[in-house]
């Protein structure tokens, strides 16, 4: 199931996504919101707390292989 894909391409049709709702510990989610803050300020991409769930679960489950 080994997913090479960059899940936040641009080249990607997002409207062929599938939406997932999750529900975060307040710890958790703050991680997230500082990490998109710090991203954001270093003028890195995939900030949004979308783009780096999507890169976290396709890290994870690349593991998995």
């Amino acid at each position: 199931m080994g997913q090479s894909l960059d899940p936040n391409s641009r080249q990607r049709d997002k409207a062929t996504f599938r939406r997932v709702t999750v529900t975060l510990p307040p710890e958790i989610y703050e991680q997230l919101v500082q990490e998109s803050a710090r991203r954001k300020i270093a003028g890195e991409p995939n900030q949004l707390l979308s783009a780096m769930l999507r890169e976290a679960v396709s890290r994870y489950i690349g593991q998995l292989d």
